[in-house]
């Protein structure tokens, strides 16, 4: 079978399944905080991966999955794909509140009113800046370390960086292959945001300008984590960045007020909360994607 046709089965299969997938939201008029909506989450995570082994299946391909470690000769990519994800994410967090300090709240009170929602009534500390700020080192130090992300975001790697782009790399090149991938995984994202998913509350233009956001933001991400994978011959500095990001990536609400803007941030998914990301996506567009390694057919 063609690259095309193995790109087409691909697409069909993994939104067919998120579809299937995502169909009870709807039909159960799904909250986002309920345990349908957590296992409709992780079941998502784990569909690109089903999708890849039946399209290896159908199609007979042959073709590896960058399941190699490659520790000893990629080392600084584990390095990069470890840390770069949580300084990425603080320098979102500061900067939205550097243009939103109104919503900047040390008195813990929005997750006060989270542990309220959930029946829990607690007398939260009030905390201090010099504390604030190190608990996001320690936040930046502990993200690569939470191993039960890295298992989900397997899930997802192996199928839309593992098997897709590299057949995408073969019909478009790398910079466009890239790009794409980014915005069909965001896409892929479309009902769970519609849930709820990074962005909730009433935000303008819902659940629209969520899902624009989710793809921007998938792009992003995902130009950071292609690169990882491509210059290390292994999906596994992708899983372990990608986990990283999950892991805190819910951090900054604790010290927002609940008048946050979601489709802004301070949340990594928000506009200016992902403004690192974006940088550093357009840096290795223009720098990295030139490289012959990167151009290699896989």
């Amino acid at each position: 079978m063609k690259q095309k046709e193995k790109i087409v089965a691909f697409i069909s299969i993994e939104f067919g399944l998120v579809i299937l997938c995502t169909l009870p939201l709807f039909l159960l008029h799904a909250e986002p905080t309920s345990p349908l909506m957590l296992l409709t989450s992780i079941i998502f995570m784990f569909l690109p991966a089903l999708t890849t082994l039946i399209v290896k299946r159908l199609t007979h391909d042959k073709g590896g999955l960058f399941l190699q470690l490659n520790i000893r000769k990629a080392w600084k990519q584990y390095l990069l794909a470890a840390f770069i994800p949580g300084v990425l994410e603080v320098i979102g967090v500061v900067l939205y509140f550097f243009i939103f300090p109104s919503h900047f709240d040390l008195s813990l009170t929005y997750a006060a009113q989270l542990l309220a929602l959930n029946g829990q009534t607690v007398e939260l500390p009030q905390l201090s800046l010099p504390l604030v700020i190190g608990i996001g080192m320690l936040l930046i130090l502990a993200a690569p370390l939470v191993i039960v992300n890295h298992a989900a975001a397997f899930g997802e790697e192996i199928g839309w960086r593992g098997f897709l782009l590299p057949l995408l790399m073969d019909e478009l090149g790398v910079r466009k292959a890239v790009l794409l991938n980014g915005v069909l995984w965001g896409i892929a994202h479309a009902p769970l945001v519609c849930f709820g998913l990074n962005y909730t509350g009433d935000y303008p233009g819902a659940p629209w300008t969520g899902i624009l956001m989710m793809v921007l933001f998938a792009t992003s991400i995902g130009i950071f984590l292609s690169y990882l994978t491509l210059k290390s011959r292994s999906i596994f500095p992708a899983c372990i960045a990608h986990g990283a990001i999950n892991a805190i990536r819910e951090a900054p609400l604790f010290i927002c007020l609940d008048t946050y803007n979601a489709i802004l941030g301070p949340k990594p998914s928000g506009l200016i909360g992902m403004t690192g990301f974006l940088v550093l996506g357009a840096i290795i567009l223009v720098k990295f994607m030139r490289c012959p390694e990167m151009q290699e057919n896989c």
